[in-house]
């Protein structure tokens, strides 16, 4: 079986785990991150099979966003948003068993580069971003400094705007996640950085909880 792999969720769950960083309050083992506004995504996501057995995966996304962000234990920003990330992850598809993954991500607040027309076209001028490297095996993550890249890019709205809500939960076993969104769509096309398979405009709320539990080893 393949990797619970979800390219349009991946940028969401980086700048999430960047603005979780203060712990939320006793009283509640959830976390929680929730964004309410405008965004655009562009993404690009390739598989190719090696020669041992394994599949290697690859992503570039880049997410922009303009409104007001919550994060446990946080003070309500509003304001700009530019994400951007690069991953690359070789598992076995037969049992889903991660061998290697590595990317670079970031994330960079109120730069002033963000123009929106609603969901007709938003353009991110150049907007210089600094890099977090990391790298995870069977044994765990570490993460290391990664210098900077910059990104830019027009999304162009086409087609009809569509509504949708939603909720989804995910349980390994041991976090649990809990997505959620009620927000109108547009498909768009995408010129930037970056050659992009997948381009899309939102307008609306979404919100991201997890929760841990890890039992001690005897």
């Amino acid at each position: 079986m393949r990797p619970r792999i979800r390219p349009a969720g991946v940028i969401f769950a980086i700048l999430a785990s960047l603005l979780l960083a203060a712990p939320a309050a006793a009283a509640s083992p959830w976390t929680s991150f929730s964004q309410s506004g405008t965004s655009a995504f562009a993404d690009t996501f390739d598989c190719t099979e090696n020669l041992d057995g394994t599949e290697t995966c690859e992503s570039q996304s880049l997410f922009v966003f303009e409104g007001t962000m919550k994060a446990s234990g946080e003070p309500t920003r509003k304001g700009e948003q530019v994400c951007y990330s690069e991953f690359s992850s070789t598992f076995d598809p037969m049992t889903g068993e991660l061998v290697d993954e590595q990317g670079v991500f970031g994330c960079t607040f109120d730069a002033g580069t963000l123009t929106i027309d609603n969901l007709t076209s938003i353009i991110l001028a150049p907007t210089v971003i600094e890099l977090m490297a990391w790298e995870c095996d069977e044994f765990g993550c570490t993460e290391t400094p990664a210098g900077s890249t910059t990104v830019y890019g027009t999304w162009t709205g086409l087609g009809p705007t569509m509504s949708q809500k939603g909720r989804s939960t995910f349980d390994d076993g041991s976090c649990v996640e809990v997505n959620a969104d009620r927000s109108r769509m547009r498909d768009a096309s995408f010129v930037g950085s970056f050659d992009a398979q997948f381009a899309q405009m939102s307008e609306g709320r979404f919100t991201f909880r997890t929760t841990c539990t890890f039992e001690e080893e005897i």
